[in-house]
């Protein structure tokens, strides 16, 4: 979408999150999930609204429209893609594949996304069904 910066895209992942961990959103899950300050999550809030990817009333609470939901979808969609990658099958720590997923999956087209997604669940299936594989895998990847 255009005019959707990496920060507001962080914003609308965040919202779709919070949707799942409380009742209602507010301002402040969505600054304590994304370790910002109360203002600048009101202002990503008010830039959101004034897009029409989420509604807000003002000290009321936040909610996604349809075409916020489904950017927000996108977005956490290629975070958890990500996430997967770094965290089933290179190993890496839960902290790190977040740090990562987080940095990438603002640079992931539809097209990429799509071929990546089939190329892990093709390595995933493959690592199940060659133990040979697998443990060549792994020890490429714990190989200093």
């Amino acid at each position: 979408m255009a005019g959707l910066t990496e920060g507001l895209e962080d914003y609308l992942e965040a919202i779709l999150i919070c949707e799942k961990e409380h009742r209602f959103v507010r301002t402040k899950h969505i600054a304590e999930k994304l370790d910002v300050s109360s203002p600048s999550a009101h202002a990503a809030v008010k830039e959101l609204t004034r897009m029409g990817l989420v509604e807000h009333e003002s000290y009321g609470y936040i909610e996604l429209t349809p075409k916020g939901r489904k950017e927000a979808e996108n977005v956490y969609g290629r975070h958890r893609v990500l996430y997967r990658f770094f965290s089933e099958i290179l190993g890496l720590p839960p902290e790190t594949s977040e740090a990562n997923a987080c940095g990438i999956e603002h640079h992931f087209d539809d097209l990429t996304l799509m071929k990546f997604t089939k190329f892990l669940d093709f390595l995933t299936r493959k690592l199940k069904e060659n133990e040979e594989f697998d443990e060549e895998l792994e020890r490429v990847l714990t190989d200093e």
